[in-house]
């Protein structure tokens, strides 16, 4: 009997097929979680008004004039040295000022574009469940010093054999810990550098599906403690974005396989690749 011809536009398939289904579960997660990144008041008692503030109204005048500000930095680097002569272009604002309020019924969160002074009051009831007990600051002798972790890290780099440059304290973990207190449970975070601490009552957590895909989402990057739940979320997630690489060059394959597609498909590649490339030029600064 003969043996089976391979035929690799049949393997292809087949793997076209099983990636896919493999990823079915991931994607689902991610592109849910994506969405409600984008939509935040859906599937929860969320509420979104939008509105442009009247002159009166604008947080536009506590602002400084920003061509003003930037010529007087401009002019001081040209006084230290640091820069001669440059042309000053594209002076504007790097993103949307979000300002928190809550109180007893909800929190609030203000998104507000100063230019055009149009804000967006989202209404988020459920964050008022996680009430805030007491908020303050107490300051201790055995505070970090941000300073001395500079030169600590410093140190480091020397003995790595690399020179060190500028440096600064982008993010230092708050100290957490739990209390009861007569059947009540409390979540205590403290600021290590500048004393400040807020404490959360337990009781008032509840499980919100929103918060459950967007926390999914946010997280990436194997952590430095080694295999843990988080370890094997992000494995996923490699194991994800190498299937999909899989999926999209079986399905290139695939598709070139199909001469009756042919053009339907490069006008559409064409399109697609004009959109991307558009997208990489608006925001090819993001990698710096």
């Amino acid at each position: 009997m003969a043996k089976p011809k391979f035929k690799f536009h049949r393997f292809n398939r087949r793997i076209h097929l099983y990636t896919g289904l493999f990823m079915i579960p991931y994607i689902f997660i991610f592109g849910l979680s994506g969405f409600l990144f984008n939509h935040p008041t859906a599937l929860i008692n969320r509420t979104s008004h939008s509105f442009k503030l009247e002159n009166e109204e604008s947080f536009a005048p506590l602002f400084p004039d920003i061509d003003a500000l930037a010529l007087s930095v401009t002019d001081s680097l040209i006084f230290d040295g640091v820069i001669t002569s440059p042309d000053i272009k594209d002076i504007r604002y790097s993103s949307t000022m979000i300002l928190r309020n809550f109180n007893d019924v909800a929190d609030y969160r203000i998104n507000a574009d100063i230019p055009s002074s149009k804000v967006q009051l989202l209404t988020l009831p459920d964050f008022a469940e996680n009430i805030t007990v007491a908020r303050g600051s107490y300051l201790f002798p055995s505070m970090l010093d941000s300073e001395a972790l500079l030169t600590k890290a410093e140190e480091l780099l020397v003995t790595q054999g690399i020179t060190p440059g500028a440096s600064r304290v982008q993010r230092i973990p708050n100290l957490v810990f739990d209390l009861s207190d007569a059947n009540k449970n409390y979540r205590v975070s403290y600021n290590l550098t500048n004393g400040n601490y807020r404490i959360d009552d337990l009781d008032k957590r509840k499980f919100k599906i929103n918060y459950l895909f967007t926390n999914l989402h946010e997280q990436h990057g194997y952590p430095v403690s080694g295999l843990s739940i988080r370890w094997l979320w992000v494995f996923f997630a490699d194991t994800l974005a190498i299937l999909m690489i899989v999926w999209a060059v079986s399905g290139l394959i695939m598709w070139f396989q199909m001469k009756r597609l042919l053009t339907i498909g490069t006008v559409l590649l064409a399109i697609s690749g004009f959109i991307f490339i558009l997208i990489l030029l608006d925001n090819y600064e993001l990698g710096f």
